[in-house]
């Protein structure tokens, strides 16, 4: 028998995002919400990598190295 995870409780941006999107939304609105939170993210993830980048800078060899690491990693389709 598999164990069950246990529940975990809505952080505060979910229950906000619940709250503002409780209605229908066309799917051409959907669409665009899904790209304004994509776009949201990978801002977020640009701006900790370029923390990272300047306390730690990484150079091709580590690119290389991760790249070897990760070689079953399928590419990004849209």
């Amino acid at each position: 028998m598999e164990a069950q995870a246990m529940p975990q409780k809505l952080t505060q941006a979910q229950l906000m995002l619940l709250k503002m999107f409780s209605r229908q939304m066309s799917p051409e609105a959907m669409k665009a919400l899904n790209r304004l939170l994509v776009e949201f993210y990978d801002d977020l993830v640009q701006m900790e990598l370029e923390k990272l980048q300047a306390t730690k800078p990484i150079g091709q060899a580590d690119l290389d190295k991760l790249q070897e690491t990760h070689p079953k990693r399928r590419p990004y389709q849209p």
